[in-house]
């Protein structure tokens, strides 16, 4: 008797072939959510940021600023991508976080955020409340997250759609 071990070249290539029909079908909604994951994230590490600030500013007793980065310094202007950092006013930085990178966008007021020793934001521009938008550049139907900072303090991230 004989008996077969292992596989055909035609069976192999045949399973090959399902495979990468399954793979071709796949990998667009894999980038969709890997994508969707990554605006999360960084939604994530901002709120992350906006809550250190007010703690540390509670804790030390002084105020703390949230600013755009310019290397590791501040800088105003509306674009959040190049990433961020919490520092107590006119002293040491206490945390940093880099450039977004990729195609994800993040907007934000062009002053920079100051809580007070007791935990209250300063007004920005007068305005109630202060929004951050991340999304994907050219993100139209697709996700993106708006991050809302009472003058309390307060931080809030919505999930919405695209315009």
């Amino acid at each position: 008797m004989r008996h077969s071990r292992g596989f055909t070249l035609i069976e192999l290539m045949v399973t090959l072939s399902i495979l990468a029909i399954l793979l071709a079908i796949a990998a667009p909604s894999f980038q969709g959510t890997i994508q969707s994951n990554r605006t999360q994230t960084i939604t994530t590490d901002l709120t992350t940021a906006l809550q250190l600030a007010r703690s540390e500013a509670v804790k030390r007793g002084v105020k703390v600023d949230v600013c755009r980065r310019s290397g590791e310094v501040c800088a105003n202007a509306a674009d959040w991508g190049n990433g961020w950092l919490v520092q107590v006013q006119g002293g040491d930085v206490l945390r940093v976080w880099e450039a977004v990178g990729g195609q994800d966008t993040v907007t934000g007021p062009n002053e920079t955020l100051t809580y007070r020793p007791n935990g209250l934001l300063t007004k920005v521009n007068d305005a109630a409340h202060t929004t951050f938008t991340v999304a994907f550049a050219n993100c139209s139907g697709k996700t993106q997250y708006t991050v809302t900072l009472t003058a309390t303090g307060r931080v809030t991230s919505t999930k919405g759609t695209c315009p």
